[in-house]
């Protein structure tokens, strides 16, 4: 049985990363078919509806899973009822990396904003062209956050002349955190064996 997977750009790298490993544990390489939409499409609910829906479309096969965060639209459940996905249960990709009691960890101690390597290849799109923000719209909007908490899931090597001009942009304090893919791989694990109706 096939599966197709619908899944949001912004965390592409992780995704590949994972289906790897997932194929060579456990299922062949021709199991699983991805289509990824646009990472920036969420600054947009319109864009984002429109974007998935003609993935959802596309699909052929018996089985479909739609990798994004169960909050990333306020409609996801009604616009892809008919299509009987599959979806994901935590609210957001970074719940999907770090999982929910890390995520309250980390927002103990301080206000955070958090990007992944998806993010930071994306930003220019999400903020400048997406949401329209220059220098002084970002200030005001960060300004709300005590530091941007960079996630390094180890599928990117960064340039650091790139943190440093989301920095400038921002003004917000940039820490770089390691993170294993285990929470995530265990989402995805458990969505495709939930699909292949395997316990």
């Amino acid at each position: 049985m096939k599966v197709h997977i619908v899944a949001c750009g912004i965390f592409q790298l992780e995704l590949e990363r994972v289906l790897e490993e997932i194929n060579a544990e456990w299922a062949p390489a021709d199991e699983f078919k991805v289509t990824f939409t646009s990472p920036a499409l969420h600054v947009d609910f319109a864009k984002l509806k429109h974007g998935v829906v003609e993935a959802l479309d596309m699909v052929n096969e018996e089985k479909t899973v739609l990798f994004f965060g169960s909050m990333c639209h306020p409609e996801l459940a009604e616009f892809t009822e008919k299509y009987h996905v599959i979806r994901q249960q935590p609210s957001n990709c970074i719940e999907l990396v770090l999982g929910k009691e890390r995520q309250k960890e980390l927002e103990e101690s301080a206000r955070v904003f958090y990007i992944t390597p998806g993010w930071l290849r994306n930003w220019q799109n999400i903020f400048r062209q997406g949401l329209g923000w220059d220098e002084i719209d970002a200030r005001q909007n960060f300004g709300f956050y005590d530091k941007v908490l960079l996630l390094d899931t180890g599928v990117f090597e960064f340039n650091y002349e790139d943190i440093l001009e989301f920095y400038e942009y921002t003004q917000v304090p940039i820490e770089i955190q390691s993170v294993e893919l285990v929470e995530f791989k265990k989402h995805v694990l458990g969505t495709l064996k939930e699909a292949l109706a395997l316990h």
